[in-house]
């Protein structure tokens, strides 16, 4: 880290925004997370209150991303994405109000007050939540889901 300059750690993520329309590139997280040990995740990034993010496209051109626009956010997992303990999972399939879906385990904190998805769903106070597909980890934008239905 330089005195003028504080070195990111890139991650490339898909994006696909509100319409159906998809940006690939790489967002910039912290080398090290505030609230737990290794570096910021990209859920953290996403949950932050920042309105808009960088996101890091072909040739290093960078897209200003409103996240209120942002339908959901592919990655691939990776080793340091593992949940931590008093995280439960639940199959669901997930409808976006302009029609794209997502299906997998939605990565819910487990407490007795709220033990069911329609509990979880209405006090999740996060943007984004965290779904683990057959093809790596997805996070939904929450303000952006018209039907969640859940799967036994």
């Amino acid at each position: 880290m330089s005195e003028y300059r504080i070195e990111k750690v890139r991650r490339a993520v898909t994006v696909v925004l509100r319409g159906g329309t998809s940006v690939t590139g790489e967002v910039f997280l912290q080398s090290t997370a505030r609230y737990r040990p290794g570096p910021q995740q990209p859920e953290e990034l996403f949950n932050e209150a920042d309105p808009f993010l960088p996101l890091a496209t072909t040739g290093d051109q960078l897209l200003l991303l409103a996240k209120d626009q942002i339908t959901m956010v592919q990655y691939a997992a990776q080793l340091a994405d593992t949940p931590v303990g008093g995280v439960a999972g639940a199959s669901v399939d997930l409808v976006f109000a302009d029609g794209t879906t997502c299906s997998g385990e939605l990565q819910m904190e487990t407490r007795a007050s709220r033990s069911r998805l329609l509990d979880f769903l209405n006090e999740e106070h996060q943007r984004f939540l965290t779904l683990r597909t057959e093809d790596g980890v997805c996070l939904v934008n929450c303000r952006q889901i018209a039907q969640a239905a859940q799967r036994h």
